[in-house]
């Protein structure tokens, strides 16, 4: 089986992809996993710590092929407020839940929950159910 013998965590490379891999949110976050590719091509990621893979990295195998990331659309919520304050406030809720969260300027992703969703409304949050790529905030003591 192929091994990742490198990754290019970014979309600035340079390179021609030969392949690519859909993964969600969790397989985006892992150190160990064994991966299939669109053209069917099974490898192994194997690092020394966990990584998190950026929508459009390059993980280049041990033969050399090249297989872009794509981050798969998942079921989130998508969370406004009446202003920056009040999103503060629901931004609370959600790490005091430990709920694994994408911050962005006016609003915040999480992965569907229903009954998240129901608290944040009772908070006064515009909760909206989209499909979205999803890339939360690996918390505090890990870096992206």
């Amino acid at each position: 089986m192929y091994r990742v013998s490198k990754i290019i965590n970014n979309t600035s490379w340079r390179y021609k992809e030969n392949d690519e891999v859909i993964l969600d949110s969790q397989d985006r976050y892992r150190r160990r996993i064994k991966l299939v590719s669109k053209r069917k091509v099974s490898f192994l990621l194997d690092e020394k710590k966990t990584v998190f893979l950026k929508n459009g990295a390059l993980l280049i195998l041990s033969n050399s092929y090249r297989i872009k990331v794509i981050a798969k659309i998942e079921d989130v919520l998508k969370i406004e407020a009446g202003s920056i304050s009040n999103l503060l406030v629901l931004a609370w809720h959600l790490g005091n839940r430990h709920i694994p969260a994408e911050i962005h300027k006016n609003y915040i992703l999480i992965k569907r929950d229903e009954v998240i969703g129901k608290m944040l409304k009772l908070l006064g949050a515009k909760v909206f159910k989209k499909k979205l790529s999803f890339s939360p905030e690996s918390g505090a003591y890990h870096k992206h």
